[in-house]
This record gives structure tokens, sequence and C-alpha cells, in this order.
């Protein structure tokens, strides 16, 4: 799936079509002791969600899903569902990727950071997608 050691997604994982349904094929992957699969379901999840963004650009595509992996390790940490309202509100206010500069300098994309790290999710958190994309961040500017 990456470099960062993932295997491909499991047949199983690629074939769910909606996000709701991902999270709990997750929930049971987990009670079945399949954690690589429930974090498989997570990710594809962002993917699923942020599919249905409209976006400009590549960078703009990484940066939904970086919030919506942003979600999911908020969801992570507390052990239910997670909405960065905040976050979503400030990329309907000033844009996707100023959103994205901003949210970079806040606590809780630190703590998220660790949390995508323990979901095999690093390569969506929003320091990764920054570090990616720097040049288009510098033009959004």
């Amino acid at each position: 799936m990456d470099s960062k050691g993932l295997r491909e997604m499991h047949e199983l994982v690629a074939r769910i079509k909606q996000p709701e349904l991902c999270y709990i094929f997750a929930k049971n992957a987990t009670e079945r002791g399949q954690p690589e699969l429930a974090l498989q379901a997570y990710r594809h999840a962002v993917d699923l969600r942020a599919a249905d963004h409209e976006v400009q650009s590549e960078a703009e595509l990484m940066a939904v899903k970086a919030f919506y992996a942003y979600e999911e390790a908020l969801s992570w940490q507390s052990g239910k569902r997670k909405r960065a309202t905040g976050t979503w509100q400030m990329v309907n206010r000033i844009g996707i990727l100023p959103a994205l500069q901003k949210r970079l300098s806040s606590k809780s994309a630190k703590a998220a950071q660790d949390a995508l790290k323990q979901m095999k999710m690093e390569d969506y958190s929003l320091q990764a997608v920054a570090t990616a994309f720097a040049a288009d961040l510098m033009q959004a500017a």
C-alpha cells in the first residue's frame, strides 16, 4: 500500500464501499483478533471519505485525507467517534491548504501524530502532507 511497510489492502477491506461499513468492519476485526485488518479498514474509510470532497489538486486531496485521518486519530484516542468540527469550519472559511497550515501548530495535531503512528497512518499526518506539498502550501499562503 505504501513504503512504510503496510501490506496490500486485504480483499475484504477493498470491497467496502462506504466509510460507515469500514468502521463496523474494523470493530468486528478487532473483536476477532485481527488488528491489522481493523487498521486497514480505518485507512480505507479515510480514503473513501476524502474521495467525496471536491478538490483542485493532489495537495488538497492529501490535506483532506490528513483532516479525516486526524479525526480517526481523535476517535482512536478517545474510543468513540470524534469530528474535527473546528478544522472543517476553518476549511469552509479559509480553504483547505490554509487550514492545513493553521492546524499544523495546534496541540491536538501534535497529539494526533502519535495515534496516527500507532494506526500506521503517519503518511496521512498533517506534518507529512505539509512536508510533501511544501511548495503548494507556500503558494496558498
